[in-house]
């Protein structure tokens, strides 16, 4: 097991203490960034994306 690997097992036991373990794209995504940091901003701005409400522009 390679030491990227043994921080998302880690990182993935943490989680599921807390009852949200990682799934197969959240290690994905923490592999991505462990081999190339310089990837964090796409992986935040795809993470934003994903989870952020839809855009009301109806208001007003």
């Amino acid at each position: 097991m390679t030491a990227n690997e043994r921080l998302i097992e880690e990182v993935n036991g943490t989680m599921a203490i807390e009852g949200m373990a990682l799934n197969k794209d959240d290690r994905k995504r923490l592999s991505e960034y462990l081999n190339k940091p310089e990837s964090f901003n796409s992986i935040m701005t795809e993470l934003i994306k994903k989870y952020s409400a839809p855009e009301n522009k109806y208001v007003g």
